[in-house]
């Protein structure tokens, strides 16, 4: 039984309580009663840090309780899922939950909160996570960014990387390229273009300093070529694609009735001598 449940007071800032407010205002819950929830907007357990948690759970216990609701016959999880991963992994039958009458609206809410708060979550879990929140509830990004007690700007960031090409996404999701690369490349013209400076950041590990200093470059060189490239057939577009792939680097194909030349750019001496190499292979 729940000793000496609480009134719910109005508003989602009932439903948050630290560990301290909680007290004894808590059950122990078969750990099999309870499910995930769909709305969740953490994807990705690292294994490892999950059997550091199951290990430190099997000497000390789950110290927090989970957040749940009730759902059918057991309860579904609000806020706690790494925490119930790590209790399942640790061999635990019951772990200790606080239930609350939470809306659809109210649980997605908590779990960014949490997630946030914790900084568990990667930009792609967050950003989509507050596209979740629009999409779901009809929100607007002023709306959102209050909910979750962050300024709009910071939401909006967070938007924009879902316009980002796949691989890149996965590349953010994954660390290999941090925010501060990834608003740069936003600021690039094409999904191409994109996945280019993407793979030489990581190549290269490049900074994000460094990084603005290649996109500008980029920029300008856009700037220059808009209009011939507006006249540019669609063989050539797709031949400068092909070069591009082939080079790893931006290509231009100049071309006036079928006599021309192939630029290909190049931003560092190092880079130089490898589109060299790979010229050199092709020779050979």
């Amino acid at each position: 039984m729940l000793a000496k449940r609480k009134a719910l007071g109005k508003g989602l800032s009932a439903l948050i309580q630290t560990p301290e407010k909680i007290g004894d205002n808590y059950l122990q819950c078969s750990i099999n009663e309870i499910t995930p929830s769909i709305v969740q907007p953490r994807k990705d357990f690292n294994e490892q840090h999950l059997q550091e948690l199951a290990d430190s759970i099997k000497e000390k216990g789950v110290i927090e309780p989970l957040l749940v609701r009730r759902s059918g016959n057991g309860y579904e999880l609000i806020a706690g899922e790494r925490r119930w991963r790590a209790a399942k992994l640790a061999g635990l039958k019951e772990v200790p939950v606080v239930v609350r009458d939470a809306t659809d609206e109210e649980s997605l809410e908590l779990a960014i909160i949490e997630n946030i708060q914790r900084a568990d979550l990667n930009a792609m879990e967050e950003a989509e996570a507050y596209k979740n929140l629009i999409d779901r509830f009809g929100l607007s990004q002023d709306e959102t960014a209050k909910r979750v007690g962050k300024e709009r700007a910071t939401v909006a960031n967070y938007l924009r990387l879902l316009k980002l090409p796949p691989e890149v996404k996965e590349e953010l999701k994954n660390g290999a390229i941090s925010m501060g690369h990834a608003k740069v490349l936003l600021s690039l013209d094409g999904h191409a273009t994109q996945r280019e400076i993407c793979r030489r950041i990581i190549q290269k590990e490049l900074s994000v300093r460094e990084t603005e200093e290649i996109a500008k470059y980029y920029t300008k060189g856009d700037k220059k070529s808009s209009s011939s490239s507006q006249k540019k057939n669609a063989h050539i577009k797709s031949l400068e694609d092909e070069l591009r792939n082939i080079f790893g680097t931006r290509v231009l194909v100049k071309d006036k009735k079928g006599k021309g030349r192939v630029e290909v750019e190049f931003y560092s001496y190092e880079e130089l001598e490898r589109i060299l190499e790979m010229l050199r292979n092709i020779k050979a």
